[in-house]
Order: structure tokens, then sequence, then C-alpha cells
């Protein structure tokens, strides 16, 4: 048992200090490895247990205010993600059928590293999200596709940018941006001009473009893994994004016919 749980200790040794890009090593919430797993239990345990239990004998906060802020925010720090990052792939050679991860320290290479801490700083922040669903008595909103979406691409961007920050992997953080500026400022409006977007039938297409999204990242991972296309990056890493868009996919064609595709058979 002890050499088991030695090999096991010095893997996990290995894997998560030894293999990590050293250059963002000292960045905030990238280090000891377990800081994102403390993250995603501190908001389940928040969201579904102790934030409904606290909330349960009050009344819900007033949150049209912080919430204005809060969206206007996250719509201005996708566009600016997104317009750098395109800027970056302006700048380099990319290869859409497998783009290798620069680990030097050229310009360029810093400056997609930098991106993509920011990108991981960004869906830290998303959790706010769902504590505000909580805080406003909306619990039926805390659905599980909503939780596992921000868990789970939490947990993705930091594994990401610990090992692989860039190359093939930038793509997804790409369209995320531009997804998600959309979709925050479709929550301003929610709040500050709620007429615009109760019952509007522009809505569903905010959803079929998270769609798209999954859809051409599906694509975008599985094209090396199709074409046996090695450029230094294991195809295990390959294979969980994929996979995990497929599944997305899946989630979020739930959510539309349930939400959509029976309104319109009434």
């Amino acid at each position: 048992m002890a050499l088991v749980l030695k090999a096991l200790y010095n893997g996990y040794d290995r894997y998560f200090y030894e293999a990590q890009d050293p250059r963002n090593a000292d960045q905030f919430l990238m280090n000891p490895p377990w800081v994102p797993f403390a993250l995603i239990g501190g908001y389940l345990y928040l969201v579904l247990n102790l934030g409904p239990k606290l909330m349960s004998n009050r009344k819900p906060f007033d949150l049209k205010l912080l919430m204005q802020v809060y969206n206007i925010l996250q719509v201005l720090a996708n566009i600016y993600l997104f317009s750098e990052g395109m800027r970056v792939i302006y700048n380099v050679k990319i290869s859409f059928k497998c783009q290798p991860v620069d680990y030097s320290n050229h310009p360029l290479a810093r400056r997609e590293l930098r991106l993509v801490y920011l990108y991981y700083l960004l869906k830290v922040t998303d959790l706010l999200d769902t504590v505000f669903f909580v805080l406003r008595k909306k619990q039926s909103h805390v659905t599980f596709l909503h939780v596992y979406h921000h868990s789970g691409i939490l947990l993705g961007s930091f594994i990401y940018n610990r090992f692989f920050p860039g190359g093939h992997f930038s793509m997804l953080g790409l369209c995320n941006t531009l997804v998600h500026a959309v979709m925050y400022f479709y929550f301003f409006l929610t709040v500050y001009r709620p007429e615009l977007t109760k019952n509007a039938n522009w809505k569903k297409y905010i959803t079929l473009l998270q769609m798209v999204q999954f859809g051409y990242l599906v694509f975008h991972f599985a094209t090396p893994i199709v074409l046996g296309i090695d450029c230094g990056i294991p195809k295990f890493w390959l294979w969980v994004p994929l996979i995990q868009n497929v599944f997305m996919m899946v989630l979020f064609w739930d959510f539309y016919t349930k939400a959509y595709g029976r309104r319109k058979v009434k």
C-alpha cells in the first residue's frame, strides 16, 4: 500500500508541477493545483446548499444596479479578450488542423499566455452568475446545465492554462468569449430593459449560437485526431474537449427543445 501511495504521489508531483508551464507558475490562482477544485467545491456548496438555506426565510436582494454593472463589465472583458485573440491569430501562422503550443518567450507567445490566463480569471468571475440567482431567490435557474457548464469550463480553463496555454486550444477561448459577449449583453438587457427580452422570439438565437459554437469546437478538436496529426499535444487532451463539447451540444439541444420547441407547437 505504501508503494502504491508513493507512486501516486510521485505521479501527481511529476505531472502537476514538472509538466506545468513555468511561465505562469507564479500567477494568482495557479498554485497549488488544488485551487480550482476548492473553488468549484465552494461554489457548489454555496449555490446548492448553504445559499438556499440562508435565503429561505429572507426576502430576495435587489441587485439590479450591481447586475447591470457586472454584465456590462463582462461584455467589455469578453470583447477585449476576443479582439486581442484575433490580433494574435492574425500575427501568428495558424494551422487549423493542429496548432502547437508556443512555450517560448517570444512577445507573441507571452501575449497569448497572458490572454489565456485572463480567460481563466474570467471563468472564475462567471461563477457570480449563479450567486446572483441564489441571492435573488431564483433557485429554479440553478439548473444542472448551468452549474455543470460553469464548473466544467472553469476546471478546463485551469488545466489548459497550466499545461497547454494557447495553440490549438486558443480557438475554444476565442469562440467562447464571442458568444459570452453576446450572452452577457442579453443578460444586461433582461435587467435594464426587461420589456425587450420578455417573451422575445429572438432569445432562442442565443442558444442556437451557443450550439453552433459547440459544433464547431467538436470539428476543431476532432480534426487532428482523425487526421492523425502530431503537433506536440497528447491525444487525450484533444479527446477531452471534443467529448465535452458533444455533451454540451446534447444538453443545450435538450434545453432548446424544452424552452422553444413546445412553445412553437402551441
